[in-house]
């Protein structure tokens, strides 16, 4: 008897829709396989759901051209990570792996390629750079209060917020300022703001780093071609009250590129074992070398001291 899908239809934060089938157990993790699609409108999820549904179904994988992001989606149902690795790793993902191969297909990927991009990442951590000077923009939006709203003045900023991720003009991974930056940029009292992001924590839309930024972790808005990634609006804005700056290279750190190849490096080598490619790219790429400082060793002298004590 063929194996009946099952699905359903949940509202993220946002505000946008995102369809869930379960699709059974993977034969190699034993772990359960959802397949996920994001929709603008829960007309648009419940279409979503049906060709979920339908794969689901007929137990069919992805086709020989599925993509970087497709091949990451997958991985990250199954990969075996801890909490803390896989929030971190996540974050590495959304903002670097997927911005520079998330088009690509699987198969077309090489070793060459992957040391161009650990090779780009040593020269700046930032995607965008290329060698030329530019400004970071930062699109934050104008969280001032309105006089003729009757609403609080922390509630109108967390609404500003929450408008600006809907609309994709604050996307997951971005960062705002840390709170006295954004209070001192936007002429607003700490507390207003500080008030203004717990709000929007407790709604799972930011994560607080006490002492330095906020990052967005809310679901954008998808995009409308279908299969698209999350749309991206880069809305204007106020570079004055944004905060934004001219660029400064910084090279990612050596450890950084090394947990990018390793999240890679598991990522491929589970699509070999799923036969979407014959072999692991990642196996002839060569991340930076990490070299462990030496500690000097403990005079003689005082070694004798502490066992005399």
């Amino acid at each position: 008897m063929p194996r009946v899908a099952r699905g359903h239809v949940e509202q993220l934060p946002s505000g946008s829709f995102r369809a869930v089938v379960y699709a059974g157990v993977d034969p190699l993790t034993r772990r359960p396989v959802y397949l996920k699609a994001t929709a603008r409108t829960e007309k648009q999820a419940q279409v979503e759901l049906g060709k979920l549904l339908s794969k689901a179904s007929d137990g069919r994988r992805p086709e020989s051209d599925a993509t970087v992001a497709k091949l990451l989606e997958e991985y990250t149902q199954i990969a075996g990570w801890d909490l803390s690795t896989r929030e971190s790793n996540l974050g590495y993902i959304r903002r670097t792996v997927k911005p520079a191969l998330g088009s690509m297909q699987v198969r077309k990927v090489r070793g060459p390629l992957l040391d161009t991009f650990y090779a780009r990442l040593m020269r700046c951590g930032n995607l965008a750079c290329n060698g030329k000077p530019f400004t970071e923009h930062r699109n934050v939006p104008d969280l001032r209060p309105d006089p003729a709203d009757p609403s609080l003045e922390w509630q109108q900023a967390a609404d500003r917020v929450r408008a600006a991720i809907r609309s994709g003009q604050l996307a997951p991974g971005d960062t705002l300022p840390s709170v006295p930056d954004l209070a001192r940029l936007q002429g607003l009292k700490p507390g207003t703001v500080r008030h203004a992001l717990i709000a929007l924590a407790e709604d799972g839309l930011v994560h607080i780093r006490h002492g330095t930024t906020t990052m967005i972790t809310g679901e954008p808005a998808p995009d409308d071609t279908p299969g698209g990634q999350p749309a991206r609006r880069r809305l204007s804005h106020d570079c004055r009250l944004s905060g934004c700056k001219p660029h400064a290279c910084k090279p990612m750190a050596k450890s950084t590129i090394r947990s990018i190849h390793s999240i890679l490096s598991g990522a491929f080598d589970a699509a070999q074992r799923w036969e979407w490619i014959d072999r692991n790219p990642a196996d002839s790429a060569k991340p930076p070398t990490v070299t462990q400082k030496k500690r000097p060793a403990t005079p003689p002298a005082d070694v004798v001291k502490v066992i005399g004590q």
